[in-house]
């Protein structure tokens, strides 16, 4: 005898096919071979759909290393990812998006939707850094704390010890005076915001799914930093 649904229950259908994993930092995977609809807010690792579309519903917050699939991303509520590879990104007018970079055939922007990033490319991204190395540098220090929690798959303490580890140590940004360290003016600390997206971009790089281009590209970006 199987008890009845009430009003209050959910029920979640999990298609054959579907591969559900944790990665190495402790981010949920999701993979299934039809669409994907999100219904709740969440920090992952990938989300694909094979051979459908994947669904951002209105006032879901989304954040992601890679959002994959075959055809279509449609963005009601909010999407926060390094990367997206669809056929197309439509971002409805109540949507909100930072993407850092997207690979799509096709963009459709709401009137009242926002979107931050949408670099085509690694070497685009590398390119705007360089131009702007000064302002990097000089950029305030932002808490990388949202609603009483670090960000999604850093750990606090991790953080802090890879934050300290390099700032022992260093002589400066570009090397210069390492003959006279001592007698050298000390450099300005680099700012939280960019210890972080150091820290980042180095986990990155141990990623098996870079190619060697891509692999080049993140290796200046963390000297850049």
């Amino acid at each position: 005898m199987t008890r009845p649904e009430t009003a209050e229950s959910a029920t979640m259908i999990i298609p054959r096919g579907t591969e559900i994993a944790v990665d190495a930092h402790g981010q949920l995977s999701i993979r299934t071979p039809g669409n994907l609809v999100l219904q709740n807010s969440g920090a992952f690792g990938t989300l694909e759909s094979v051979h459908g579309s994947i669904r951002i519903e209105h006032g879901v917050e989304i954040e992601a290393a890679t959002v994959r699939c075959a055809e279509a991303c449609y963005v009601q509520g909010s999407l926060t990812a390094w990367k997206v590879i669809a056929r197309a990104l439509h971002l409805e007018d109540t949507a909100r998006a930072h993407i850092v970079l997207q690979e799509t055939e096709r963009l459709d922007v709401g009137r009242g939707a926002r979107l931050v990033g949408n670099f085509a490319s690694e070497d685009e991204l590398f390119v705007l850094f360089s131009r702007f190395a000064e302002q990097l540098r000089s950029l305030p220090v932002y808490s990388t704390r949202r609603r009483g929690r670090a960000a999604p798959g850093i750990d606090d303490g991790e953080l802090v010890r890879a934050i300290a580890d390099r700032a022992d140590g260093q002589p400066g940004f570009d090397g210069e005076g390492e003959g006279d360290e001592a007698a050298a003016p000390q450099p300005p600390a680099i700012p939280e915001p960019l210890r972080f997206a150091q820290t980042l971009l180095e986990r990155e790089l141990h990623s098996p799914e870079l190619n060697r281009t891509s692999r080049r590209v993140l290796e200046e970006l963390v000297k850049l930093l």
